[in-house]
């Protein structure tokens, strides 16, 4: 049998390689000469192996994290290690397009301190570097040129390989690999190892940077989002106190009003301020809604319907017992624009009903009914009381009230209907358009 020239550990390596890793070798196993050729290639061998696995170490941890520096700092750490050299820096433009040192592994002696250093190295190779193409100096020389021998001395480099970072043919930086302690000849594995991790760093580099500026983006559009928060808050403030003081105004008005009255004697005219207040009040309490209201555009008009009610029986002094009042309402929101003559119209009804349908010393009874049916609002309000059995008719001059009712209808593009059958029985239908403001409070 003959003899092998392999232990059971290289021949696993090899079994392992793909072919193209393949190193040929001479046939001529059995001459003594050749025993120092083959322990050089499986040396090779076993350093492929070992590259190849630290790779796809780098390329795992790249795929693990968008945080760039973290990235980087890896990579620079792990090629200082692996390739046993005393610098290993990234270098990277700054804002005036000069490439400085960013990430400097954490074994180089110097440390922290190389960060933000120029390269005359960078500036001098750029043309060579921004085509791809690496610089491998084995040894600094009296062949360079003088301010690469000057640079090359200050900073106590005697081998450099750089090799140039590129993402879609743009040059945005390189990776420095330096020996201090003498001359160094940097195998052809070697750059071939050290480009095919700068190829991955290139690509993590423009993602890093992708998720970096979404980051700027986010937390810009956070900023804004809250300074309109912060803005909206304030107008609804602001919305809020114009409604307090405009319901505030109103009851001043409607207090002068009572002052003025008290002064008069005629029970006519004495009718009519009070009726004057009523309106007044009407308006008023729409903006006591929405100033007590979290939408400042919307009115509970459910609500305001019911409060608008007890607050005219109280006005006109019938007891809680003498008027009997049905709501029959769905909880319906309208804005500011609807709301008011919509307010004003129940207003004038429920007074309607109570002045001429009902009496101090009889008891009445009186229902509202709102609806909603689709884009459509239906009104009610009636009353049984013998006393509105009196045919009544909108177009007559007589009634102020009733004219403001149809004018308001006839403003909001309504219909009205008047039932008569010992009571009075007002049906108000109002459409509106979808890209009006009609809605159901859930």
């Amino acid at each position: 049998m003959s003899q092998s020239y392999f232990n059971p550990f290289s021949l696993s390596v090899l079994h392992r390689l793909p072919p193209s890793s393949y190193v040929p070798i001479s046939p001529s196993l059995n001459k003594t000469d050749n025993l120092a050729e083959l322990h050089q290639e499986l040396t090779q061998l076993r350093q492929q192996v070992s590259q190849q696995a630290l790779l796809n170490q780098i390329v795992q941890a790249m795929q693990d994290t968008l945080v760039l520096d973290d990235i980087l700092q890896r990579t620079v750490n792990q090629l200082h290690i692996a390739l046993e050299v005393n610098r290993c820096l990234i270098f990277r433009p700054d804002p005036d397009n000069q490439m400085v040192a960013h990430h400097v592994s954490e074994a180089t002696a110097e440390g922290q301190s190389l960060i933000g250093i120029y390269c005359d190295f960078y500036r001098y190779y750029r043309p060579i570097l921004s085509t791809g193409k690496p610089i491998v100096l084995s040894e600094i020389d009296q062949n360079l040129p003088p301010e690469i021998q000057t640079a090359a001395q200050i900073c106590g480099i005697r081998a450099i390989l750089i090799v140039p970072l590129l993402y879609q043919q743009s040059y945005i930086g390189g990776i420095s690999l330096i020996q201090c302690d003498g001359a160094r000849k940097w195998m052809r594995n070697e750059i071939a190892f050290v480009q095919a991790v700068t190829d991955h760093c290139a690509i993590a580099i423009h993602q890093g940077e992708l998720h970096q500026q979404l980051q700027i983006q986010l937390q810009e559009r956070q900023q804004a989002e809250e300074q309109i928060k912060i803005a909206l808050r304030e107008k609804e403030i602001l919305l809020q106190e114009i409604h307090h003081r405009v319901k505030n105004n109103l009851q001043i008005i409607s207090s002068l009003l009572d002052l003025q009255s008290m002064q008069i004697q005629d029970r006519d005219t004495l009718e009519l301020f009070r009726e004057s207040q009523n309106r007044i009040k009407a308006m008023a309490l729409i903006h006591q809604e929405l100033y007590q209201s979290e939408n400042l555009s919307r009115v509970n008009f459910s609500d305001y319907i019911e409060n608008l009610s007890h607050q005219l029986i109280a006005t006109y002094s019938f007891n809680p017992g003498d008027i009997i009042l049905q709501l029959n309402l769905d909880k319906v929101s309208l804005n500011l624009d609807t709301a008011i003559p919509c307010g004003l119209i129940i207003n004038e009804l429920i007074a309607n009903a109570l002045k001429h349908g009902c009496s101090v010393n009889t008891k009445g009874r009186i229902w509202l009914e709102l609806k909603l049916d689709n884009n459509q609002m239906i009104l009610v309000v009636g009353n049984d009381a013998i006393n509105s059995c009196k045919p009544l008719d909108l177009s007559t001059k007589n009634s102020l009230g009733l004219q403001l009712v149809k004018a308001l209808v006839e403003q909001l593009e309504g219909e009205i209907e008047i039932e008569q059958n010992c009571g009075t029985v007002f049906r108000i239908k109002i459409k509106f358009t979808p890209n009006e403001q009609l809605g159901m409070i859930v």
